[in-house]
């Protein structure tokens, strides 16, 4: 899995705790069942040195409040301690186990080993997404543009791709290999901007959902704020089982498998891991290099389109109990196969944008070598870029590809460092760098030489 993020397009200065819940202050209005919560700070007293109120709820993400409710009741059971000790603002109380609270703990940790941010209710999980979907902002024209400028593409394609993004209806870029078909999904992926809450995790059925990604979903707050926000007036305000983020952008390719469409368990751990759609919340999704995947395209559209298109998803738990939540994802596909190919025509009609990526034009790829003879610092003229693009558009050869600049400049930087030379593109470099990747021999004698 890749993960690109925001950088430059549709700055968000808005303040990012603005749209995350209040904080409950007790523990019914967690809207998490007592017992579980019980349990949570059982295993946090365990997994941690007589940890202190507000060391357990920096942990937890519950109030103080809350956890000293919580831990009053533990310790009136005779499940845990309290010791006395000093602090810089004055006396601190710190709590430790007692033998009933330690077996207590072990047969918490035998159900579930998590150990961290209480989980937040599925429902109130919906109607956050419910409310996100309203403040999403659709990226602008010049935004594509920009996000798109490093490549050479014919304006109107970059018009259609925008609409198509625009939009938020799943969009298929195609066409042959070597196009930049993984760089324009990508590169318009990085464009969507806005900030997002989070849970850590979500509480189901009786069952914990972990849904932050330390790879995907990237804090518009620093540690140490949200730290101090804990105990400072900021947490009187706001519910710390949330993260504001922003919006995510998932990229997968060929490696994934048919778990990234399920709710998968780790029996190991006793916690569910949410899928793919859930992790991608509120951001974009892209399948790259589709029909490469280890599971079927028909199976990707049928999760993932058609459940687009009802706005939620259901997900079976490891107790065979069902939950189900809303999807709010743009999908982006992308592939080398021909569409037919691919998918039946019921499949491609889910499919509302379907965008051909075709080989360059002649004066398109000698931009293309241009910029990048450019950027590699290459020495080059018109005359030389000309040539190559005679040898590359001959009569009766192959179409070139976009990256057949790319390959062709790298040969002639190869050949320059390997004889200890500057590396120049001119008719005699082009000549050895073409035999060698087009494979149309002629640049050795071998007969000859022996």
């Amino acid at each position: 899995m890749e993960e690109a993020q925001v950088d430059g397009f549709g700055a968000d200065d808005t303040d990012p705790w603005q749209e995350v819940p209040a904080v409950p202050l007790t523990i019914q209005d967690t809207g998490i069942p007592e017992s579980f919560l019980r349990e949570l700070v059982l295993k946090t007293v365990w997994a941690h040195d007589m940890p202190s109120l507000g060391g357990i709820a920096s942990v937890t993400g519950l109030h103080s409040r809350v956890v000293e409710e919580l831990v009053t009741g533990l310790n009136r059971e005779g499940l845990c301690d309290v010791d006395q000790g000093s602090a810089a603002g004055g006396v601190q109380f710190r709590y430790r186990l007692s033998d009933r609270g330690k077996n207590a703990a072990h047969e918490a940790l035998g159900r579930s080993r998590y150990v961290g941010t209480a989980p937040v209710p599925v429902s109130a999980y919906n109607q956050i997404i419910a409310d996100q979907v309203k403040r999403y902002k659709r990226p602008p024209l010049e935004d594509i543009k920009k996000a798109l400028a490093h490549m050479v593409l014919p304006e109107r394609l970059v018009e259609v791709i925008g609409q198509a993004f625009f939009s938020r209806r799943a969009l298929m870029i195609y066409g042959p290999s070597g196009n930049g078909k993984t760089d324009i999904v990508t590169s318009i992926a990085s464009i969507v901007a806005g900030t997002i809450v989070i849970p850590y995790a979500l509480y189901g059925h009786g069952q914990l959902i972990r849904v932050f990604d330390p790879d995907v979903h990237k804090s518009r707050v620093g540690a140490e704020e949200k730290s101090e926000s804990l105990l400072g007036d900021r947490a009187f305000r706001h519910d710390q089982r949330w993260l504001p983020v922003h919006r995510p952008s998932v990229i997968v390719g060929g490696d994934m498998g048919a778990e990234a469409l399920e709710m998968s368990y780790d029996a190991t751990q006793g916690v569910h891991q949410a899928p793919l759609s859930v992790v991608a919340q509120g951001g974009v999704l892209v399948i790259d290099d589709l029909g490469r995947q280890k599971v079927s395209p028909k199976e990707i559209l049928n999760r993932w389109v058609l459940m687009m298109e009802q706005g939620y998803d259901s997900f079976a738990l490891s107790t065979s109990e069902i939950v189900r939540l809303p999807l709010d994802v743009t999908l982006v596909f992308s592939t080398n196969l021909t569409l037919h190919d691919l998918m039946d025509e019921a499949y491609l009609r889910r499919i509302a944008y379907k965008i051909s990526i075709p080989n360059p034009a002649r004066a398109q790829l000698a931009e293309i070598t241009q910029r990048y003879c450019t950027a590699r610092g290459i020495a080059w003229s018109e005359s030389a870029v000309q040539y190559l693009m005679d040898r590359l558009y001959a009569p009766g050869g192959a179409a070139p590809h976009g990256c057949f600049a790319r390959d062709i400049i790298t040969t002639v930087i190869d050949e320059a460092e390997f004889t200890c030379k500057e590396p120049t593109l001119d008719n005699e470099s082009i000549d050895t760098a073409c035999a060698l990747y087009l494979g149309t021999g002629g640049l050795l004698d071998i007969e000859a030489a022996a």
